[in-house]
């Protein structure tokens, strides 16, 4: 029985941890695809950033007007959600590094796209596993609570790390350490001089867009969760009944 609750435990815990990861792959896919990220939200934090009072300043700079960014984001978003891997972004005011990079981009959100649907199903999966393996055991939701309370032990841990980075290192070589980290080559290292995508998205824009994927990931992370235990008592219940008819009998 210890084995048993332990192996419940342990699975808990990776459900919490499988279901946190696939909530923030999740929501970056779904940030990475929202038309209003590279248009209105950009608009917005380059008035922020630069301290400009009305949209001529805001055209001027990024060196689009508001209908022509909103065309290039519309592009911009449909291309995050569906180009193929070899697909090539459709924007003439960008330029061939621009491009490559935004190909780039797009191969890290069609792995966060996979990633998220993986990490989902695998703790729906692993749901049913507990409600087996807790199914036998005397007090069935105890080992499974416990499993659950150190998972979210390690997403603590995670998140006051992160913290700690950011305050230790701030945003800024913090998200050039990250783009260090997920890219091979120097693409992502801009001219806003002569490169337009620098302009739509300055720094304001990313530690904003950081902000609410935090967020919005907290928001399906707990929303999952509730699935999850729906699952989890429902299938336990059937279980926990049968196991008792049987040895009844």
């Amino acid at each position: 029985m210890k084995k048993l609750s332990l192996a419940t435990s342990v699975l808990a815990a990776l459900t919490i941890v499988l279901t946190a990861v696939g909530a923030l792959l999740g929501t970056a896919y779904d940030m990475a695809s929202d038309q209003t990220l590279y248009a209105s939200q950009s608009r917005k934090a380059v008035a922020q950033q630069f301290g400009f009072a009305d949209d001529a300043q805001i055209t001027a700079y990024i060196g689009l007007t508001e209908e022509e960014q909103e065309d290039a984001a519309t592009r911009i978003a449909l291309y995050m959600a569906y180009a193929s891997e070899d697909q090539e972004l459709d924007l003439p005011v960008l330029g061939e590094r621009e491009r490559q990079h935004m190909r780039d981009v797009r191969g890290l959100i069609r792995l966060a796209q996979g990633g998220y649907k993986l990490c989902m199903a695998l703790a729906a999966g692993l749901a049913v596993a507990i409600a087996w393996t807790g199914a036998r055991l005397r007090h069935r939701h105890r080992a499974a609570l416990a499993g659950a309370a150190c998972g979210a032990g390690v997403l603590i841990i995670g998140a006051l790390g992160l913290m700690l980075a950011m305050n230790t290192m701030g945003f800024e070589r913090l998200f050039v350490g990250l783009h260090r980290l997920a890219f091979t080559n120097d693409l992502w290292l801009m001219d806003p001089q002569t490169e337009i995508l620098i302009r739509m998205m300055p720094q304001a824009l990313f530690e904003q867009a950081f902000g609410a994927l935090l967020l919005r990931a907290a928001a399906v992370f707990g929303i999952a969760l509730v699935m999850l235990a729906a699952v989890y008592a429902v299938i336990s219940g059937m279980i926990h009944r049968n196991v008792s008819e049987r040895e009844k009998a």
